[in-house]
């Protein structure tokens, strides 16, 4: 089974690390722009990028997970059928002998051959009724299986847009962070104060 907090946690955890390297990040005095150590930068994309497959790698998982449960049902059935007809093949030697042996005495041979008939009727019943039993649990195994599939691709399909929103989320917080810090000013000024940050770039 998923462990769908687990990944939430993780999603989570990743994308507060990200707003918190950009809210903490070193800013340009009098712009928008903010000094990222890419390193950091890297160290969260990197996260981010092993979190996300995860989900990818268990849909995956659950489609060989379903193949494999049909795949046991399916030699569980046929297993039964065999052991079902074997049985009824033993039955049936074991009737025919002892038919033969009464036969062999003139004054039961009816006896014999109902009794033979019973025999092979009861097998042949037995027999059926262990291989109708058989198809049902198979049919059974396949339905429940099918079904675990489907609840199981429902389930990552919701998790994964939960991923996705979150994603909105961020992306928006982090654009309002964007417009909180852009400061107004005048063409004048902005021409002189863009000369004195191309004088302190060069300085550093």
């Amino acid at each position: 089974m998923l462990d769908r907090k687990g990944t939430n946690v993780t999603l989570d955890r990743i994308f507060e690390e990200m707003y918190t390297l950009i809210s903490e990040s070193n800013r340009i005095p009098l712009t928008d722009k903010i000094i990222i150590e890419e390193s950091d930068l890297a160290g969260v994309l990197d996260d981010l990028k092993d979190a996300i497959p995860k989900e990818v790698k268990s849909a995956s998982q659950v489609l060989e997970e379903q193949k494999t449960i049909v795949s046991n049902a399916r030699e569980e059935a046929e297993a039964i059928v065999e052991q079902a007809k074997a049985e009824a093949d033993r039955i049936l030697t074991m009737a025919n002998g002892e038919a033969e042996r009464i036969m062999r005495e003139e004054e039961i041979v009816k006896q014999a051959e109902s009794f033979a008939d019973e025999v092979r009727t009861e097998a042949l019943r037995y027999r059926d009724e262990v291989k109708s039993e058989a198809d049902v649990y198979g049919s059974t195994v396949k339905t429940e299986a099918l079904q675990y599939a489907e609840d199981m691709l429902g389930y990552l399909s919701t998790n994964m847009q939960s991923a996705l929103d979150a994603l909105g989320d961020n992306y928006n917080r982090i654009s309002a962070e964007r417009k909180n810090l852009e400061v107004p000013i005048t063409p004048a000024i902005d021409a002189e104060l863009s000369d004195e940050n191309v004088e302190e770039m060069d300085e550093e």
